[in-house]
């Protein structure tokens, strides 16, 4: 049977069918003026969870579902950790000097405690003490993405091939990058990032017998 490559989800809203792009469908941001801009739309009083939550799926690499359920504990020490949802494995990232920035002003703007979400739904209701769900973080980062990057597409895996795509730029190192998000296998992870077209093509180019 072929794999669907797309979703559908009814917006309550608007009540217009809307479609969630896949893992594989989705790109990572690789441009870093992009992600500056997304960055600057997103850090208002209104939108500044989301700022938030974009400067640590970017950071961090953790999946949306897990960067959900982050708690303002889990990131007080230094390091974000916490427990894969779809493994089950126990995984940490270190909060670096641009992220801790970042949630250091968040938390102190938002007077959180210490087992708040981190990410809210509502933070005016105090008895209400749960996260954003993932189709409210899909709508917000298409929204934003492409008012800066309409040709992009966007899932709520955009932040977490961000992190991959430029843990690799950085490092060259795709074991590294595999080991970061937990994949089973460099192929899985190469096209995940969709590296592997892009490295031939590259390799390729300047092969020039």
């Amino acid at each position: 049977m072929k794999k669907k490559d797309k979703f559908e989800r009814l917006n309550k809203k608007t009540g217009e069918i809307e479609e969630i792009k896949t893992a594989t469908a989705a790109e990572p941001i690789k441009d870093r003026t992009v992600i500056e801009k997304i960055k600057t739309e997103l850090n208002i009083k209104k939108t500044r969870k989301y700022y938030a939550l974009f400067c640590t799926g970017i950071n961090v690499g953790l999946r949306i579902s897990d960067l959900l359920q982050l708690k303002v504990n889990d990131v007080k020490s230094g390091y974000v950790r916490t427990k894969e949802t779809k493994t089950g494995k126990f995984k940490q990232f270190p909060i670096n000097a641009t992220l801790k920035a970042v949630l250091d002003n968040y938390i102190e703007e938002f007077k959180f405690n210490d087992e708040d979400f981190l990410f809210f739904t509502n933070k005016r209701d105090k008895t209400k003490n749960k996260c954003i769900d993932q189709s409210q973080v899909y709508r917000k980062l298409k929204e934003v993405i492409k008012k800066v990057a309409p040709e992009l597409h966007v899932s709520t895996h955009t932040l977490r091939k961000t992190f991959g795509f430029w843990l690799y730029q950085q490092t060259k190192d795709i074991a590294l990058v595999m080991h970061a998000l937990n994949h089973s296998s460099q192929s899985a992870t190469l096209r995940y990032l969709g590296l592997t077209q892009e490295s031939i093509d590259n390799a390729v180019n300047e092969l020039n017998l």
